[in-house]
């Protein structure tokens, strides 16, 4: 005989309605996740991108600094030599016979 208990069908509704929150709560939870993740990719990439283009101009600004030292150390040399071409030609002797006798141990 099957007795109708009121009490035990409280109980067994309330859990599937606890069982729903608890899913619906787990869904909202994935979606959330979800849209932070999509916003930190989307943040990521821009932050990348400024990075890059801030790493691009100090490189152009870097190569043109050393481009520009370098002819002047080339023309403060050009004139030198033309101010004192024997030292010079002294200078570049010794310097030859100094890598002469290291290339030769």
């Amino acid at each position: 005989m099957n007795t109708f208990d009121p009490e035990s069908l409280v109980t067994s509704v309330e859990q599937s309605v606890n069982e729903v929150e608890a899913k619906a709560k787990l869904e909202a939870g994935k979606s959330h996740a979800s849209q932070a993740a999509h916003e930190l990719k989307e943040a990521a990439v821009l932050k990348a991108r400024e990075v890059r283009a801030n790493t691009t101009q100090k490189a152009v600004e870097v190569r043109r600094k050393v481009e520009n030292s370098v002819q002047d150390a080339r023309a403060r040399c050009e004139d030198k030599t033309r101010e004192n071409p024997v030292r010079s030609l002294l200078t570049a002797f010794g310097v030859g016979i100094l890598v002469g006798i290291i290339i030769r141990r």
